[in-house]
């Protein structure tokens, strides 16, 4: 079995909830540290003659689609590679628009070829992105890959349920559900906010606060 190393990083700064950063989508977000990973780690999107040779005939020989010549401006000095995957873990993605991940990942100049998928699944799900593409890597399935999470709490929407198909005369008018809350921070089963979980398994094995903060500065 083939090894899986990582071989460049890079992160967005992390801000309050409503502060400086409420204004940036979080596609923008992934967008800016798919491209900054891709350049730190010396490359640059291409498509190699392999790819090419599997479009039909009909799509022509080609380097970039117009929509790639558009966000592309990577230096040419850079090495070309073919990025198999894009995976990006994202949580609260409503509004957002479809597939996130493939948005910021076509924004960054990455080729249209490139597999691009969302991974949802609430906590780690950036973590499980990574996994995913050392599992990939690790098959044979892909050879390089960009993996990693994007979210935005400060951008996500309310939602009027019922408005579809109107309100008529309901009483009172609708509901307005925060999504925040709703999608990424209710434990859905027991009916309670997800940090009360948190709060009950520290309390059930003993784990003091020093001691989690211990394991997030070693992490």
């Amino acid at each position: 079995m083939r090894e899986a190393v990582i071989v460049s990083g890079a992160r967005t700064a992390v801000g309050e909830f409503g502060g400086s950063l409420k204004g940036v989508s979080v596609v923008e977000m992934g967008r800016l540290v798919i491209k900054e990973a891709i350049i730190r780690a010396g490359l640059r999107p291409a498509v190699t003659d392999a790819v090419k040779a599997a479009r039909p005939a009909i799509f022509g020989d080609f380097d970039m689609t117009d929509v790639q010549k558009k966000y592309y401006d990577y230096d040419s000095s850079l090495t070309g590679v073919y990025f198999d995957e894009v995976i990006m873990g994202n949580v609260l993605n409503a509004g957002v628009g479809q597939n996130p991940a493939r948005q910021s990942a076509i924004y960054a100049g990455l080729p249209e070829e490139s597999n691009v998928y969302t991974v949802q699944k609430v906590c780690a799900s950036g973590m499980k992105a990574i996994a995913l593409a050392s599992q990939a890597i690790c098959a044979g399935d892909a050879d390089i890959v960009v993996a990693g999470g994007m979210e935005n709490m400060s951008n996500v929407p309310y939602a009027l349920a019922d408005a579809r198909w109107g309100f008529r005369m309901n009483m009172p008018f609708g509901k307005i559900t925060d999504l925040l809350v709703h999608d990424g921070l209710w434990e859905i089963f027991n009916g309670y906010h997800m940090g009360f979980t948190a709060e009950n398994i520290a309390a059930k094995y003993g784990i003091s606060r020093a001691e989690q903060d211990q394991l997030a500065f070693e992490s």
